[in-house]
């Protein structure tokens, strides 16, 4: 009985990790449709933000109700802002802006190099040991993009749009690393809120500065349903289901989970927009698959997730 019960709870788990990745991967057809209506990548992110941080100041309230006290040390303050700048302003940013110019399919291949930054990263900075199993996955996602990009190899040059979605995702898996080296605090929640804060406040800043008309797209939004919507499912929902899970899943699985939910991502990114995906790309999505696979597995026994979700946090401590 005991042994039906533990394969209902890990099936479950795997069940909540799963719509957690595809949610997550939403994230791009979200927002092309709210591209097509006029928004801006930055006015986009920023309204992510502010609903984020209104829902995650909540959660802490409530968390505050039920006496979690929390402070931050030195190092966690020095880890926050470095990560904040980094991987809560610029590599968000990067990220909008470039799948502005290319197809939210090729936008989930693209990003797909985050695992391969988050080896290099956590080899260098972390002093882990470089596996086989990381080389072996190393090689098929750099030989993925290679195919990905051949007009551009050939041409010897980068698109914009390519080059920010790539960039972006070395920025976001610098961030992974910095939380992991800097950052000792218990509640996750609370650093990610003061992360989500700080963002908020520099994105609006940089509204302000950039255009005359600053923040007066908030008086009339263009289909708001879908923009508060954006945050909650592709953002929030993912994030507490995402931890909630990992921590009892095993390693191998969260590693199958974490390429299959790309998969999806891009299916569902074919059938809702309409994109086609030429034979490059098919092979492509094949080798990089394969990638994320061998690399996941690893990087997640060591407790560096490569496939965290972006300006949300890595695992839990």
């Amino acid at each position: 009985m005991t042994f039906k019960q533990d394969d209902s709870v890990q099936r479950w788990r795997l069940a909540q990790l799963l719509v957690a990745v595809v949610l997550a991967n939403s994230k791009p057809i979200f927002s092309k449709v709210l591209y097509e209506q006029g928004w801006t990548p930055v006015q986009l992110y920023f309204v992510i933000l502010l609903v984020m941080t209104i829902v995650l100041m909540s959660h802490e309230i409530i968390s505050l109700e039920r006496g979690e006290r929390w402070g931050m040390t030195k190092k966690d303050i020095y880890g926050t802002v470095l990560s904040t700048i980094i991987g809560g302003v610029i590599g968000p940013i990067m990220f909008f802006e470039g799948l502005s110019l290319v197809t939210a399919t090729e936008s989930l291949m693209l990003t797909s190099m985050l695992p391969l930054f988050v080896v290099i990263f956590s080899v260098y900075f972390l002093k882990e040991k470089f596996s086989n199993q990381m080389a072996l996955g190393g090689f098929f996602l750099v030989i993925g993009m290679v195919v990905l990009l051949w007009k551009d190899v050939e041409a010897l040059s980068l698109s914009t749009g390519a080059f920010l979605l790539i960039a972006s995702s070395m920025l976001s898996a610098l961030t992974t690393i910095i939380h992991k080296k800097y950052i000792k605090h218990r509640h996750l929640d609370s650093i990610v809120m003061v992360r989500t804060v700080c963002s908020l406040l520099l994105v609006g800043a940089y509204i302000l500065i950039q255009d005359s008309s600053g923040l007066e797209f908030l008086a009339t939004p263009q289909n708001v349903w879908l923009v508060l919507a954006l945050p909650l499912i592709a953002y929030l929902i993912p994030f507490f289901l995402y931890f909630s899970a990992l921590r009892k899943v095993k390693a191998m699985d969260a590693g199958i989970i974490s390429a299959m939910g790309r998969v999806i991502g891009i299916v569902m990114a074919t059938s809702i927009l309409g994109e086609v995906l030429t034979q490059n790309q098919l092979v492509s999505l094949g080798l990089i698959t394969f990638g994320v696979l061998f690399i996941n597995v690893p990087l997640t026994k060591l407790r560096v997730v490569p496939s965290r979700l972006m300006e949300i946090g890595p695992l839990r401590k």
